[in-house]
């Protein structure tokens, strides 16, 4: 088999994000998405970060960036950053949670696409017609929306479980369902690359994934994963796509052994199509 350099050089430009992941997740046999997230106090984030990269790489598909990597960094930083990822067949995700009106956010994205990333993670408590338009937005940049349907830490009840008044379909009686339910029903209509949800809320991913048509499926991004006591195999089974690890990898006494472990456990499990 050919292996196909993802880099965005020689990127085919009609491939949109969801299908960019999923191709190099299927051509590395890897479903991981590294988080990295470099502990409190490390002096140079740049180096940190190309040194993770260049060592694990050939075992993840994507890295993710959170707001303690992104600030600290230049743009010419950022971009080098970002073509090291693509150089290594990676893509890369800013986890900014992003949750402001339209205007801002499309300016945000303006400036992660012309520094390179690939997608971003959007907070849908901006409502529909917001999530629907910044969604159009981004995919006309080639760049994609992941929708924060439900976290990974132990209070993301109080937020994403709680229950919202609904109007039935005739309008006659009113009833409440979780907010990630909307969530999830408004990420289908707005047309996002990815869902994220919590990978040790296993009834949570099911619940979401069984809604899901062959038509309307959306790849589950799960967070929370080993270290905040997610299963790899049962989130797997549950309905998650990708698999976001990071402290239980880069903090471990052997990155690259963990992360090829994790791998190859999972390397038989089918990835989204």
């Amino acid at each position: 088999m050919v292996h196909i350099r993802w880099s965005k050089s020689n990127m085919i430009s009609s491939l949109s994000f969801k299908e960019r992941i999923c191709a190099i997740s299927k051509d590395k046999k890897s479903s991981i998405i590294l988080a990295l997230d470099p502990p409190y106090g490390t002096k140079n984030i740049f180096d940190y970060v190309i040194e993770k990269i260049e060592s694990l790489s050939s075992y993840s598909c994507a890295i993710k960036l959170n707001f303690h990597v992104i600030l600290p960094l230049s743009g010419n930083e950022l971009k080098k950053m970002t073509k090291c990822a693509h150089d290594n067949d990676l893509q890369v995700i800013a986890d900014l949670k992003l949750n402001d009106i339209f205007d801002t956010n499309k300016v945000v994205i303006q400036h992660l696409a012309s520094m390179g990333f690939d997608s971003t993670i959007l907070n849908p408590f901006i409502g529909k017609n917001s999530l629907v338009s910044i969604t159009r937005y981004a995919h006309s940049l080639g760049f994609g929306i992941i929708s924060l349907v439900y976290m990974s830490h132990p209070e993301a009840v109080e937020g994403y479980g709680a229950l919202i008044q609904s109007q039935s379909d005739h309008a006659v009686e009113t009833k409440f369902l979780p907010l990630y339910r909307s969530f999830y029903g408004n990420s289908i209509i707005a047309g996002v690359d990815g869902v994220v949800i919590g990978g040790n809320r296993l009834d949570i991913i099911k619940e979401c994934s069984s809604k899901g048509t062959p038509t309307t499926n959306i790849p589950i991004y799960s967070p929370g994963l080993i270290t905040q006591g997610g299963n790899v195999k049962d989130a797997l089974a549950s309905g998650s796509n990708y698999l976001i690890i990071g402290r239980a990898i880069i903090g471990s006494n052997s990155p690259v052994t963990t992360i090829r472990s994790i791998r190859d456990s999972i390397s038989d499990r089918n990835l989204y199509l």
